[in-house]
Formats: structure tokens, C-alpha cells, sequence
């Protein structure tokens, strides 16, 4: 019995609140001082619907007591219960087969099930992270009628293509200095990686896998 109870007092009553209505993963959560005073705060981003919705989650203990908007191609600045758009990364060029692809189809040149197999194919080719948003999207309707209403939906705006920040970090701008101002250090899908200045938010210099090392951008 003395066994039991010892090895019950190592472990600590968790929170559990099946209605919290989070979809998120391990790697999407974090504790952070958010404003120097001691008090750690569980920072939380909620995927939404995978593909709509997704918001910044700011908990104290148990409770919300901020939300903003998440947006994969920005950095945010978060101060209590106000967000600030600091920075957004640069559009990237459009494979111009897929650019093609969406204006035959907002031309009535090509059909819906001619335009995802277009897509289709260049997803094979290029990869997912090759495509804009808006067919990564495309291609997740499998079935006519939801191809058909997603084409007309989107037709009629501009193709562009974002990349997202998928992981970050920071370096310190001097390691001679243990208090030196840190840059941020961002990994994008596109497999680039960018240094932004702490203060101006602009990019410092840039690298990317597939060509090196690179002049930030004029």
C-alpha cells in the first residue's frame, strides 16, 4: 500500500476538456513569458478546419484570454488582445502551367475535370508545395460538384502563390554578448530560410536548398 501511495504523489491531476474544440499537434503548442513578468503563458495554434479558421490561442491556466488569426505567410506581433502585422513573406513566381490551367478555365476554354487532371499531373511533377494555395485546395474535392463550385468561386481573382512559415528559431546578432538582441530566424515550405532584423522586421539574408545563400531582397 506505502508503494502505491508513494508512486501516486509523483504524477500531477491534468486538465481535460473534451469541448475545447482544438486541432492541433505537439509541435504546435508552447510555453512563453509573453510579457517579463514570470507568468508563462500555453501558447496553442489552432488549425481550424485544416483548411479554414486557424487562429493563435493565448491560454492563462485554463482559460482563452487571446485569439488572432493566424496567417501562415505573415509574422504577427501579439500584444495582449491586439495583434500586429509585422511582416509577410514575398509571393513566389506561378508554374506557368498552372497559371495557364486557371485562365483557360476562368475562360471557358478548359473544363473542371480537364483542369484537375492538369493539376493533378503537375502535383506529380512539381510536388504539393510546387502549387498555390488555391489548388492544393482544388485538388482536395474529389467529386464533380465540388470541383465545379470551388472553380466558380475562384475563378475570378487573381492566382497567387504564398509560401508558409513551417518552423522557426532565433540567433543572436552578436554571441559575444550573453544580452544581444536575437533575429529571427524563419524555415519556410518552399525550403527557404530567412533572417529578419528584430527591430524592422526586414530580411537580413535569405538561403535557399536548391541555391545557396543569397543578397536579402532589394
Amino acid at each position: 500500500m506505502g508503494e502505491k501511495s508513494n508512486s501516486s504523489e509523483r504524477w500531477l491531476t491534468a486538465h481535460h476538456d473534451p469541448l475545447a474544440s482544438l486541432y492541433t499537434f505537439g509541435s504546435c503548442m508552447a510555453l512563453a513569458d509573453l510579457h517579463g513578468d514570470g507568468d508563462s503563458k500555453l501558447i496553442i495554434a489552432d488549425l481550424g478546419t485544416g483548411a479554414y479558421n486557424m487562429k493563435l490561442k493565448v491560454y492563462k491556466g485554463t482559460n482563452l484570454i487571446a485569439s488572432c488569426t493566424s496567417c501562415g505567410c505573415g509574422i504577427w506581433e501579439l500584444h495582449l488582445h491586439l495583434q500586429k502585422l509585422k511582416a509577410i513573406l514575398q509571393t513566389l513566381e506561378v508554374n506557368p502551367t498552372e497559371f495557364d490551367a486557371w485562365n483557360q478555365a476562368r475562360d471557358e476554354l478548359l473544363d473542371v475535370s480537364m483542369l484537375y487532371e492538369i493539376l493533378d499531373s503537375l502535383r506529380q511533377e512539381v510536388g504539393e508545395c510546387g502549387l498555390t494555395t488555391r489548388s492544393q485546395r482544388f485538388l482536395m474535392c474529389h467529386d464533380h460538384a465540388s470541383q465545379l463550385t470551388f472553380l466558380e468561386q475562384h475563378k475570378g481573382f487573381l492566382l497567387k502563390r504564398q509560401t508558409v512559415v513551417t518552423c522557426f528559431s532565433t540567433l543572436k546578432k552578436s554571441h559575444a554578448e550573453d544580452d544581444a538582441i536575437s533575429c529571427l530566424v524563419l524555415g519556410t515550405e518552399s525550403a527557404n530560410i530567412f533572417i529578419l532584423d528584430p527591430e524592422a522586421f526586414t530580411i537580413l539574408n535569405s538561403y535557399n536548398d536548391s541555391r545557396g545563400a543569397s543578397n536579402p531582397p532589394g
